[in-house]
């Protein structure tokens, strides 16, 4: 009788800088100098618009709610890495691991609506200049970050269940910096089928969808500003979506 080893995976070995171990210090002054000026940015672009009533607008708004999705995001991934670049045991326990990447696919796939709202916002503002304020009232702004927030936390929520369902009874050693889904489900022990169909039909879903929102409102937004007769007038309107695109 074969007898099989089925003792299950308690917590995660992260190897993701195990090759650059004469390194680490230096790299943990790096990453922290980068964290603090991306947490700097944020705090300035966020409390600027909130302290200038004059950014009181859906645009500012949206930035300011992308910054917030941003510095939180960071929040899950940075400090983790920060310690275990310090620290001799890089370790995070199965349930850590779980709400690790259920938090950051929850902030990085409403990031990624939430563009394609500010899109929205950019088309509505160039092309029905005139019913602006009405289309894009406060509450229409709040509907479309909570919409934004409840397809990330759908696909978050759906993805990390089907993972972490699975049965990890091998390797723990993740040959990664955190808990990232392709790492992670390489160490299950057995892969269905339609759970992968699904992961990965949920992943094009939350990069597509929104890339083709943007796709499409920027099409039109050229379109109106090409028919602009004015350089000045043309220029305004451009200047307009430059915040989303940078």
């Amino acid at each position: 009788m074969e007898w099989v080893n089925e003792t299950l995976v308690r917590e995660f070995v992260f190897l993701g800088f195990s090759a650059l171990a004469s390194l680490q210090r230096l790299l943990f002054v790096v990453f922290l100098l980068l964290y603090l000026f991306t947490l700097g940015t944020n705090a300035i672009i966020i409390s600027t618009i909130v302290l200038d009533r004059a950014l009181h607008t859906p645009m500012y708004f949206f930035l300011s709610v992308l910054s917030c999705f941003e510095t939180s995001y960071t929040f899950v991934i940075v400090p983790k890495m920060l310690v275990d670049l310090l620290a001799q045991k890089k370790t995070i326990s199965f349930l850590g691991c779980a709400i690790q990447m259920f938090t950051f696919l929850f902030l990085g796939c409403s990031h990624s609506f939430l563009l394609a709202a500010m899109g929205y916002d950019r088309y509505v503002a160039i092309c029905n200049p005139l019913r602006y304020t009405v289309l894009m009232g406060h509450g229409v702004c709040l509907g479309l970050v909570a919409t934004a927030s409840a397809c990330g936390f759908t696909f978050s929520l759906v993805t990390t269940c089907l993972i972490f369902n699975l049965p990890f009874h091998s390797s723990n050693q993740l040959h990664h910096f955190f808990c990232d889904i392709s790492p992670v489900l390489k160490l299950a022990s057995q892969h269905s089928r339609l759970s992968q169909l699904v992961i990965f039909t949920l992943g094009v879903f939350v990069l597509v969808i929104p890339l083709l929102l943007i796709l499409v409102s920027y099409v039109h937004i050229i379109s109106a500003i090409l028919k602009i007769p004015s350089t000045v007038g043309r220029y305004k309107a451009f200047s307009t979506c430059a915040s989303q695109l940078w």
